[in-house]
């Protein structure tokens, strides 16, 4: 993602130009992705997002991913292909995993680096050209990070 952007208009151009789109900024200055029949989030704990980020790679998936440090969250942005069942859904909410409602917004940050007015950052950002990965997919690393016991400390 190049960092040209400056103002919160800039910023919002910025992120349509790479596949989010309905971006927007808004009267107080912060930019919205309006969550629709095209992209979605998944939101985890930060020792899910952990889990799940460091399983990525290896499933050759690869996507917009932000975090937030306190309380830490993680906010997976993919593409929506298709209705997450309800048992599903049931499974994730007992760990504290949602993905975002149809209409919900996401704040995404007008800054670089780990520190900004939105209090959060990329972790990894998104990219033009790089399709946004696959609901279903996404789900299925969650799914397999929530069945391994997390490694010692």
């Amino acid at each position: 993602m190049i960092a040209e952007a400056r103002t919160p208009e800039q910023w919002a151009q910025m992120y349509v130009s790479c596949g989010l789109p309905g971006t927007h900024s808004t009267t107080p200055g912060f930019v919205i992705l309006p969550l629709s029949d095209e992209v979605t989030a998944v939101n985890t704990p930060g020792e899910i997002g952990d889990r799940v980020v460091a399983l990525m790679p290896e499933r050759h998936l690869y996507g917009p991913v932000l975090a937030r440090p306190n309380p830490a969250r993680y906010t997976f942005l993919t593409h929506y292909d298709r209705v997450t069942e309800p048992e599903v859904v049931e499974t994730l909410l007992r760990y504290g995993v949602d993905t975002g409602p149809y209409r919900a917004n996401v704040i995404l940050p007008t800054g670089l680096g780990p520190i900004t007015r939105e209090e959060r950052y990329w972790l990894c950002s998104p990219r033009p050209d790089e399709p946004l990965p696959p609901l279903t997919l996404l789900l299925e690393v969650v799914a397999a990070c929530l069945e391994t016991p997390a490694a010692p400390e």
